[in-house]
C-alpha cells in the first residue's frame, strides 16, 4: 500500500512517546527503519475533551525536564569523609544517618498548591542514577511472554504474596485482582497493559519479600513494588522515583479526598489506599536517606482509609464501608498513623516549620510521644490478640519503635546537657538502646511472624545498633561485656542480609564498627 499523507500536526504514537520528528506518512521514516508497527492516535471529533489533552501535555513536559534533571545528577559521587567524624556528622541533628552520597537528592517537590518543583541535589551514586534514567528513558518494546511465569508458578506466587505482603500493605482490593490472576492463569482473555503491570508488580513484591523474609523461591502498582523494591540490591533506586511517583498521584488527584470529589465509595477507599502506601514510602525513604520528605502537609488533605476488611467492600458498593475493629487493614492503619506521627518529630526544625507543625521541647516531644501511644493502644492494639502472629507482631513493633522515637527525642535533649549529666544520660540511653535490640531480637526469633519482619525489621534495629556502638567508642570499659555482645550478635546478623545493606546508613555503621573493634580487640582488618 503506497503511503499516504496524514493531517498536519499528527505524529505517530511512537515518535510522540520518543519526542522525535516524524514525517507523518504511513508508515512513518522512523517505524520503517526500527521494523515497528506505526500507529497514529484517533483523529479528533468535535466537543473533544481539548482540557483535558492540555493537561496530559503539561505533564509529559514536565516529565521531559525530570529527564534532563535526572541527566545532570548522574555524576559520580562526592568521595566520602574519613570515618572518624563520618558517623557524629550522618548522625547528629535528627538523629538520622546522614549519608553525603545521597543527602538532599529529590527528584520533584509537592508545594501546597499542587505545584511540583526540582530541588538542588548534590550527588546521587552512579548505578542508582543509571536505574533510575533506564527506567525513565523509552525501552524498545518487551514481548512479555518471555517474562511471564507457568500457570502453576503464578498460582503460588500470588497465594505467597497474600500471606508475606498483603497483610502489611494493603493497597488494593484483593477479591478484584485474585479474579485477574484467575484469568491470567486460565489464559483464555489477553489482559490490558495496566493489568499486567499490576501483576508484574505483584511477581516482584512477592519474591523481594519472599527473599528479605528468608523464604526463598526456586524462582499496584507503582507504590507496591517501590515499598518491596527498598530492600533490593538490584532494583530501581526508590529514593529518585518516589518524587516520579507523588507528582503522579498529584495528577490524579489522590492528594484530595476522593469522597469529597464525588468519587464512588469503592474508589474513595482503594484511592486513600494508595495515596497513604506512597506518602508514609516518602517517609521511610527520607529516614533512610537523611533528607526531608518531598510531601507537604499542605498540598493534600486525603483522609485515611477504613477499617475495613475486602470482604466487605465491592465495586458496585453504594455506601461506604463501616469499620469493624481488628481487620486485615488494622496493620496499615497502625503504619500510616505512626509514620504520620513520627514525621512531626524527627525531621528539621526547618520541615516542622515548613509543614507548619508545633515546636516543641523535647519534653513535649516525649509527652506528645505518650499521648499518641495512649490513643494508638485504646484505637488499634486494643483489639489484637497476641496469640495470633500476625498480631502479635503489629503490637510489639509499634511499641518498639515508640520506643525508639522516645530515645530520638531523649538524644537530642542529652545533646544540650552538661559535660556530667551527659556522661550518665549516654550510660542510661546505652542502656535503653540494648533493651530495644533485645526486644527486636527477641521480635526476630519469633517464627510464627518472620515472614512479616522484612518491611520494618532495619528500621527498629539500625538505630539502636549506632547509639550501642558509638557509646562502646567513646567508653569501652570491661562493665560493658554485655552491651558488647549483644552488639556483636546484632552485627553479624546484618552482616548477613546482603539485600538491606543497600541502605545508605550501612557504610557508616560497618566504619563504626571497625573503630570499636580496634579499641576492644586492637586493628581489625575487614
Amino acid at each position: 500500500m503506497p503511503p499516504r499523507e496524514i493531517a498536519p500536526g499528527r505524529s505517530c504514537l511512537e515518535c510522540r512517546r520518543r519526542k522525535i520528528k516524524c514525517d507523518r506518512l504511513h508508515p512513518c521514516s522512523y517505524c520503517v527503519k526500527v521494523r515497528i508497527n506505526c500507529k497514529y492516535p484517533a483523529s479528533r471529533r468535535a466537543g473533544e475533551n481539548y482540557d483535558a489533552l492540555s493537561r496530559v501535555a503539561s505533564l509529559e513536559s514536565k516529565i521531559v525536564a525530570l529527564e534532563k534533571r535526572l541527566a545532570e545528577v548522574e555524576e559520580p559521587s562526592l568521595s566520602r569523609s574519613a570515618s572518624g567524624s563520618k558517623l557524629s556528622a550522618r548522625y547528629g541533628g535528627s538523629n538520622r544517618f546522614q549519608d553525603t552520597e545521597y543527602s538532599e537528592v529529590r527528584v520533584l517537590r509537592v508545594q501546597g498548591d499542587g505545584a511540583m518543583s526540582v530541588l538542588p541535589s548534590s550527588s546521587l551514586a552512579d548505578t542508582a542514577g543509571t536505574r533510575s534514567s533506564m527506567l525513565l528513558q523509552p525501552q524498545a518494546a518487551v514481548d512479555l511472554g518471555l517474562f511471564r511465569p507457568t500457570p502453576s508458578t503464578i498460582a503460588g506466587l500470588w497465594q505467597r504474596y497474600l500471606e508475606i505482603v498483603d497483610p502489611l500493605l494493603k493497597i488494593f482490593h484483593t477479591p478484584t485482582v485474585q479474579m485477574l490472576v484467575f484469568q491470567e492463569i486460565r489464559s483464555r482473555d489477553k489482559l490490558d497493559l495496566a493489568s499486567e503491570c499490576l501483576l508484574f508488580a505483584i511477581y516482584y513484591a512477592t519474591v523481594a519479600a519472599m527473599t528479605l523474609s528468608n523464604h526463598v523461591s526456586p524462582l499496584l502498582v507503582v507504590a507496591n513494588s517501590q515499598i518491596t523494591a527498598r530492600n533490593d540490591p538490584d532494583g530501581p533506586d526508590v529514593y529518585a522515583l518516589v518524587g516520579l511517583a507523588t507528582g503522579i498521584a498529584l495528577k490524579m488527584g489522590l492528594n484530595q479526598d476522593a469522597e469529597a470529589q464525588g468519587y464512588p465509595p469503592f474508589e474513595v477507599e482503594i484511592r486513600r489506599r494508595v495515596w497513604w502506601q506512597l506518602f508514609t514510602l516518602d517517609i521511610r525513604v527520607a529516614e533512610d536517606r537523611g533528607s526531608e520528605p518531598c510531601i507537604l502537609e499542605s498540598s493534600f488533605n486525603t483522609r485515611l482509609p477504613s477499617n475495613v476488611a475486602d470482604t466487605t467492600m465491592h465495586p458496585a458498593m453504594s455506601r461506604p464501608p463501616r469499620g469493624q475493629g481488628r481487620t486485615e487493614m488494622l496493620f496499615s492503619l497502625v503504619r500510616f498513623e505512626g509514620s504520620y506521627f513520627a514525621r512531626q518529630m524527627v525531621f528539621s526544625e526547618r520541615f516542622r516549620a515548613e509543614n507548619s507543625y508545633a515546636r516543641l521541647s523535647s519534653n513535649e516531644r516525649r509527652h506528645a510521644i505518650d499521648l499518641f501511644q495512649e490513643r494508638i493502644e485504646k484505637q488499634y492494639l486494643g483489639v489484637c490478640d497476641e496469640s495470633v502472629p500476625l498480631d502479635r507482631v503489629t503490637v510489639q513493633s509499634i511499641r518498639l519503635i515508640l520506643a525508639k522515637l522516645r530515645l530520638v527525642v531523649a538524644a537530642g535533649a542529652e545533646a544540650e546537657e552538661s559535660t556530667a549529666s551527659k556522661g550518665r544520660a549516654s550510660a542510661r540511653s546505652a542502656r535503653n538502646w540494648a533493651q530495644i535490640l533485645q526486644d527486636a531480637e527477641a521480635l526476630r526469633g519469633y517464627a510464627e511472624g518472620k515472614q512479616w519482619l522484612w518491611l520494618f525489621q532495619a528500621y527498629i534495629e539500625w538505630d539502636g545498633l549506632a547509639h550501642l556502638l558509638e557509646y562502646l567508642r567513646a567508653d569501652p570499659s570491661p562493665e560493658d561485656n554485655e552491651q558488647w555482645e549483644l552488639t556483636n550478635r546484632v552485627y553479624s546478623y546484618w552482616t548477613e542480609e546482603q539485600s538491606f545493606q543497600r541502605d545508605g546508613r550501612w557504610k557508616a555503621i560497618q566504619d563504626l564498627w571497625a573503630e570499636v573493634v580496634e579499641r576492644q580487640l586492637g586493628p581489625y582488618t575487614p
